[in-house]
């Protein structure tokens, strides 16, 4: 009995610790894209519309798609399509935007 009691202290103690190493990390997000030496925050994006319907997923995978070839063009009007869908929250359409922006930043750079 004695030798139970020392036992059962130490026994708590190792499963309080391992359940308080059981937490999941924080889901990060990937790094910025650059091209040409512009940064363009896909990730973030793609992160805004993971859990959207899948037509607004197909718009953002699509856009995506289109700025990795380089067909800038493309990809700005599927992000136009995108901002003017009336059922976007405001950091989708934030999101949307910044993007937006950084591939005419990107298109007035490959002008040059």
């Amino acid at each position: 009995m004695r030798t139970m009691t020392k036992w059962v202290p130490g026994i708590l103690m190792a499963g309080a610790l391992a359940l308080a190493g059981c937490g999941k990390p924080p889901a990060e997000v990937s790094p910025q894209m650059e091209i040409n030496g512009v940064k363009l925050d896909v990730p973030r994006l793609q992160q805004a519309f993971a859990t959207e319907k899948p037509d607004l997923q197909s718009g953002v995978n699509k856009a995506t798609m289109a700025i990795r070839y380089g067909q800038n063009a493309e990809a700005l009007a599927e992000l136009e399509k995108l901002a003017a869908n009336a059922s976007l929250t405001e950091p989708e359409k934030k999101a949307v935007n910044d993007v937006i922006g950084q591939v005419k930043q990107l298109m007035a750079k490959a002008a040059k």
